[in-house]
């Protein structure tokens, strides 16, 4: 069952006093950044007051003198705050939070205007042959399959991954922000459902459903995401702009939805389909009658070697078995043995398939 997390003021408050004291700790505040912080002292007494409880907790004094001479009309008394802030209430799991944000995590703030919205952002990748289980800040999973790149931005009011490579398996913790996955131009959107998001060697995208619902849609991803957006921008992924054809934009669990240009594909999955789909998070591959030359292009996703059938009459073969992924002894073993396909090595990393004489 996924974990529920919610995100609420005073968490955002704590969270944004917590990277201020950090930024005051370590370097000179820029002109902008001095302006962005006394706007939001100024938003709300309580933010002073949270600043100044979290520059005592981490025995900041420097920062406290700092405060005191740079922003007098924010921080009166600033030694003795009006109000003492509970942070040992707080739930340990926003602790573990603040002690990834304090040692590693990349947070950042809008400082465009007295708006003042953390922001969580993190890159995450895997090489040929890998998978990776990672645990995002609002209690989702991810499960990243070989040769993936993912990105991430979380603020306050919004949940965005970015996919720009590979697969992910993708459990959403329920919550009232929306979830969002865009891969290419399309944007995936949940709350509370597991689903997978694949960009194909071709360029397609496959969004398949195993629990819940999601919406799909289409994004253009240069107008509203540049590549090189600074951090100065607002993150709040927009909305579906482009309605699919038929309303194959709302997918149930036990659906796969396969898009590429402005051609979209819906289709039933069978629950014996969606666990070969799945197969790789358990570390494997299984075929069930497909082409050799199909098997043999999944089984190059999780190895440095390519394969070349000489034969064409091969290539249609129809092959069925389970496999360890990258474990291509063991597949060559079973090509020769069960069809009398012979495996010549073309240097390290090519192997050419052709059959026995």
């Amino acid at each position: 069952m996924s974990r529920v997390v919610s995100i609420n003021t005073e968490e955002v408050r704590l969270d944004a006093a917590t990277w201020w004291i950090l930024k005051l700790d370590s370097n000179a505040l820029t002109d902008q950044e001095q302006s962005a912080l006394a706007n939001w002292l100024d938003e709300d007494v309580k933010n002073s007051e949270v600043l100044v409880e979290v520059a005592i907790v981490w025995d900041k004094t420097n920062v406290l003198a700092y405060l005191s001479d740079f922003f007098p009309h924010s921080t009166k008394d600033i030694s003795k705050p009006n109000t003492q802030i509970d942070f040992w209430g707080f739930k340990p799991a926003l602790y573990a939070c603040l002690a990834v944000l304090l040692i590693s995590a990349p947070v950042f703030f809008n400082l465009n205007g007295s708006s003042f919205e953390p922001q969580q952002t993190a890159n995450y990748e895997t090489e040929i042959g890998e998978k990776k289980v990672i645990l995002l800040p609002d209690g989702s999973e991810v499960v990243m399959n070989t040769n993936s790149k993912l990105s991430l931005d979380y603020t306050s009011s919004a949940r965005l991954l970015r996919l720009t490579q590979g697969e992910i398996y993708v459990r959403v913790a329920k919550e009232d922000r929306p979830l969002s996955v865009m891969a290419i131009d399309r944007i995936v959107q949940a709350k509370g459902t597991e689903f997978v998001v694949e960009i194909t060697d071709d360029q397609k995208v496959d969004v398949m459903v195993t629990e819940g619902r999601v919406v799909v849609g289409i994004q253009p991803l240069k107008n509203h995401y540049p590549k090189n957006r600074s951090i100065q921008n607002n993150l709040t992924p927009p909305p579906l702009l482009v309605q699919l054809a038929d309303n194959s934009n709302s997918l149930s669990a036990g659906e796969q939805l396969t898009l590429r240009d402005s051609a979209a594909n819906k289709q039933m999955i069978e629950s014996d389909d969606i666990e070969v789909r799945l197969s790789w998070r358990k570390g494997g591959l299984i075929f069930r009658s497909i082409p050799l030359e199909k098997a043999l292009r999944e089984v190059e996703r999780y190895t440095s070697v390519e394969f070349e059938v000489l034969d064409e009459k091969l290539k249609s073969r129809v092959l069925t078995g389970r496999f360890r992924t990258g474990d291509v002894t063991a597949l060559l073993d079973m090509l020769e043995t069960n069809f009398g396909i012979q495996a010549e090595f073309d240097g390290a990393d090519r192997i050419l398939l052709s059959s026995i004489q």
